[in-house]
């Protein structure tokens, strides 16, 4: 894998997305509410009207207004639908514009431009929401893992270090601890074997920060991870999940085995000799890929 190939994966990718797509949410919040039988009965009502090369379902992340879900959102047309049922999925083809006669009854059509959205500044979640979290073609579509190929050919792990400081870029936890200062001090540590942990662990009760960025953009935490290990001089990772968190674990898991079936994890990353392997430790039991 090099740089050229990746971006033929983004523009192949590009280019089989048809022009109508309904994102449907499928975090955890949403498929409490049968969020994936929302998703199937769009995909068969798709099927029963012929419309498979007009319009495709899209099964994304966490929207953001987890109270309102499940959630399916229209593009380009904008419309975003909330408290979506299984049986009203189907009327959401005759807003399309694809000679559907038009529905007697539609889900409540939320304000995608609703303050709540519309204030928000999405930097880690940027993605959320707008992507299939199990699909790596899916982010590399969005530019993913071009920061780590440019880390590994064209910084030094000092250089990684001191744009990082520059950002000032702090921890999520409430010290906010530089995190330019703390690559800083692991990469000065002696020693050949270094680890980068991932702590997705979230004790406060109904915490949905962590989880949510691993269900809906796993290969952002594993670019993220990587390009920490090539800043310190680590070569291993971990993650650590609950076990109650079997959704984000199952996506971790399946995001691991695409980057390294594209290279992107493991051996010998973009042809480099920077190696990189991670795997997922969970509370109440264990959860390791190799």
């Amino acid at each position: 894998m090099d740089i050229t190939e990746l971006r033929k994966i983004a523009h192949e990718t590009q280019e089989k997305q048809l022009k109508i797509r309904l994102r449907c949410c499928n975090s955890s919040g949403c498929l409490s509410s049968q969020g994936e039988a929302v998703k199937n009965n769009l995909e068969k009502a798709i099927a029963e009207a012929g419309l498979e090369k007009e319009a495709e379902v899209v099964r994304v992340g966490c929207m953001g207004f987890c109270g309102q879900g499940p959630l399916v959102a229209v593009d380009p047309l904008g419309s975003l639908y909330e408290q979506v049922t299984p049986e009203q999925a189907s009327s959401i083809l005759s807003t399309l514009n694809l000679n559907i006669p038009p529905a007697e009854s539609l889900p409540f059509q939320g304000d995608p431009n609703h303050p709540f959205f519309a204030l928000q500044h999405n930097i880690v979640r940027e993605n959320s929401g707008h992507i299939d979290p199990e699909s790596i073609e899916d982010y590399i579509k969005t530019g993913g893992y071009e920061q780590l190929h440019h880390v590994i050919y064209e910084l030094s792990p000092e250089q990684v270090i001191a744009e990082i400081t520059k950002s000032g870029l702090r921890g999520r936890g409430g010290g906010g601890y530089p995190t330019g200062l703390k690559w800083a001090t692991v990469g000065k540590m002696p020693g050949k074997q270094k680890y980068v942990i991932c702590n997705a662990d979230e004790g406060d009760p109904g915490a949905f920060m962590d989880r949510s960025v691993l269900e809906s953009d796993p290969h952002r935490v594993l670019e993220g991870m990587a390009i920490a290990a090539y800043a310190v001089g680590a070569n291993h990772g971990f993650i650590y999940v609950r076990a109650e968190y079997p959704l984000a674990i199952r996506r971790l898991q399946k995001a691991i085995q695409q980057a390294k079936k594209y290279g992107l994890l493991g051996s010998q990353i973009f042809d480099s000799t920077f190696d990189c392997k991670i795997d997922i430790r969970g509370g109440g039991g264990s959860f390791r890929l190799w």
